[in-house]
């Protein structure tokens, strides 16, 4: 189902703050269907419009700002709600009723996949990849270094999410060149969107994080592929079949040792790069 409730206007905040100070968040227009909802992490899972200057119609899990916009709150209301974009996140600091219909998906499960996930130990099954060069690269490639691996695609437009893990990632390159102990680490940053993130964008994704090519690789694949390899992890994305750029997704990034075993794997986006540089470190370096 695609929500059509008129045309929604980008509102931008004007600041008027000091230079030194932060930009003032972003202010968007939404509208949707509320499909889900978990007060304990502050969310609402939400299958909007298109928000005019910021994204296309797609299925996202929101934070509040305010945990009582939450209540009375259930699957089905239809909303208009007020979303802020700072540089580090988005949330939504109103949300108003306009009425309810009839659900037409579940909500995306956090796990629902039919492939048994990985669990620490278990050596991860080969898969055929393709790097920001054109380059296939068996995952088995890889093999003779630690690795942390996440997954992206570089049109996700929520700051707390793709764009984190980018940020996450820049950060724990730079750690690994400070540390000669590290010099084995391979960082690996894999789509769920192949069909726009080719190796040219994928390229330029890089070239725009300074990615070091030696350290940080960017890939992508069959779709199909991809998509059993990301289960494994037990990342759930969900796609609108009438609508490519509509895809909801969970997060998951993974520690692997040398020999191609799952080491540990963190949900969601509260890790920090110094926790996963920790990490990386725990795991014993590959024989000389």
């Amino acid at each position: 189902m695609t929500i059509k409730r008129g045309i929604v206007i980008a509102v931008f905040t004007v600041s008027a703050a000091a230079a030194c100070s932060s930009p003032a968040p972003r202010e968007y227009q939404l509208t949707g269907q509320i499909l889900g909802l978990n007060p304990e992490a502050r969310e609402v899972l939400v299958k909007h419009d298109e928000i005019e200057g910021f994204m296309a119609a797609m299925t996202m899990p929101y934070k509040v700002k305010d945990l009582a916009l939450l209540e009375g709150r259930q699957p089905g209301d239809l909303i208009t709600a007020t979303l802020l974009v700072s540089e580090s996140e988005g949330v939504l600091s109103s949300i108003i009723k306009t009425g309810s219909a009839p659900l037409d998906q579940p909500p995306p499960a956090e796990t629902v996949t039919p492939i048994e996930v990985l669990i620490a130990g278990e050596p991860l099954p080969e898969a055929l990849l393709v790097d920001q060069t054109g380059t296939a690269r068996a995952f088995s490639s890889f093999r003779g270094h630690r690795l942390a691996l996440t997954f992206i695609y570089t049109t996700c437009p929520m700051p707390d999410f793709c764009p984190l893990m980018d940020r996450n990632f820049a950060a724990v390159q730079n750690l690994i060149e400070k540390s000669p102990a590290m010099s084995d680490v391979r960082l690996l940053s894999i789509t769920i969107d192949p069909a726009r993130d080719t190796p040219p964008i994928l390229a330029a994704h890089a070239a725009r994080l300074k990615a070091d090519p030696v350290v940080w690789s960017f890939l992508t694949g069959d779709e199909a592929e991809l998509s059993r390899f990301a289960a494994q992890f037990g990342l759930a994305v969900v796609r609108n079949g009438d609508d490519p750029s509509d895809i909801a997704h969970t997060l998951r990034t993974a520690v692997i040792d040398a020999e191609g075993r799952l080491s540990k794997t963190h949900t969601g986006n509260s890790w920090t790069p110094a926790e996963l540089f920790a990490d990386l470190s725990a795991v014993p370096a590959p024989a000389q």
